[in-house]
């Protein structure tokens, strides 16, 4: 500005910052991402005492599009909350966010994405096929389209022969379906599902599981949070971990499962009355069950020492299998590490793409 000008109103008030968000202008998204958060902060005050908590810490996060990815944490830990500001249902305290590019201020950041809430709301006197035109009307679908969505979709999610059957008859497992058949009759390029599983037999695990992988052949991005931990072990491309309102890690799955520690099972007949030497007294551990005896293994190096230490005493060896820490294993882990560092004060990284080292998820 030269020397003795006057700043116009209009240009004070373009630079001064949002109150309650942070500087975001460098930290849009790339072409590639489907969900950007750069800082997304929620803070709750209580109407009693006025006193306010952190309900998610500032998180930085990126789904790239046509991936699967897992949001994991316990009850409590900021999922849902991350999801309902994504999807703008509620405001976050500060940071930005983008879905599909658009900045999820904007209205047009939801016009290709489909969302299956934890608790969805139903209209509980019409029937499957109404609730679904009607949503795929809302979703801008024209009436004949959203009819044939409507009869593809409920026919999709195993409710065909249900369709003219009205809501309130509806089992739980039943709206779930039908919650998750809304979310796609548009056929959005961004799904996000709070807890897809829930409420569902095994049957209906795996029908949703069908659907999710059909989503990710089709190019299409599932964003979703669970507790089932097999399932999301099984779909996902990536995961991330949030504990507390902090991200805690953001990896493949194979990354933060083959992370984690190793070990050997040994299976042998009947009980094996084998005396394990004081040199493995560290490493090799035996249990007796009802029709075998199991040996661990957790040093693989020595696997052919013990081998040939229980085949020279007669042990009838039947099964030697490499084990792995599972995802549920992991998330344990982590969890409890967690705690540990809550309760001594230790600050966790909220930076899910290069933790600290003594924050890793390790067995």
């Amino acid at each position: 500005m030269p020397e003795g000008a006057v700043q116009s109103p209009a240009s004070t008030i373009a630079e001064r910052p949002v109150r309650g968000r942070s500087s975001v202008q460098d930290a849009r998204p790339q072409a590639t991402a489907a969900v950007h958060i750069a800082g997304l902060t929620k803070t709750y005050r209580s109407n009693w005492t006025l006193r306010t908590s952190r309900g998610l810490e500032p998180l930085n996060l990126t789904v790239e599009r046509g991936e699967v990815f897992g949001y994991l944490g316990p009850n409590g830990a900021g999922k849902t909350t991350t999801l309902k500001i994504l999807t703008g249902l509620l405001k976050p305290t500060g940071g930005q966010a983008w879905l599909l590019g658009e900045s999820i201020d904007n209205v047009k950041s939801r016009g290709k994405l489909g969302f299956l809430p934890e608790q969805p709301y139903f209209y509980d006197y019409l029937n499957g096929i109404e609730y679904l035109e009607f949503v795929a009307q809302l979703s801008g679908l024209g009436g004949q389209e959203a009819h044939r969505a409507a009869r593809h979709w409920i026919g999709r999610v195993g409710l065909g022969d249900r369709s003219a059957l009205v809501l309130r008859k509806y089992s739980k497992g039943m709206l779930q379906r039908l919650g998750l058949a809304a979310a796609l009759a548009h056929s959005p390029e961004l799904v996000i599902l709070d807890e897809p599983m829930s409420g569902l037999d095994p049957f209906g695990r795996r029908d949703v599981r069908d659907l999710i992988l059909e989503q990710r052949q089709r190019g299409v991005t599932v964003l979703f949070s669970s507790h089932i931990l097999p399932d999301v072990e099984m779909l996902c491309d990536r995961v991330a971990i949030l504990l507390k309102g902090r991200l805690e890690r953001v990896a493949t799955v194979g990354e933060l499962v083959n992370g984690g520690s190793r070990h050997v099972e040994i299976r042998c007949a009947g009980n094996a009355l084998v005396e394990i030497p004081t040199l493995w007294a560290q490493v090799l551990t035996r249990a007796q069950h009802a029709q075998e005896t199991l040996f661990t293994l957790t040093d693989e190096s020595q696997l052919q020492a013990v081998l040939a230490h229980l085949v020279q005493n007669r042990a009838e060896v039947r099964a030697v299998t490499p084990q792995r820490d599972t995802l549920e294993q992991l998330f344990m882990a982590a969890a409890a590490k967690a705690a540990i560092h809550g309760a001594a004060g230790v600050s966790l990284s909220s930076d899910g793409t290069a933790p600290r080292e003594a924050e890793r998820i390790s067995a």
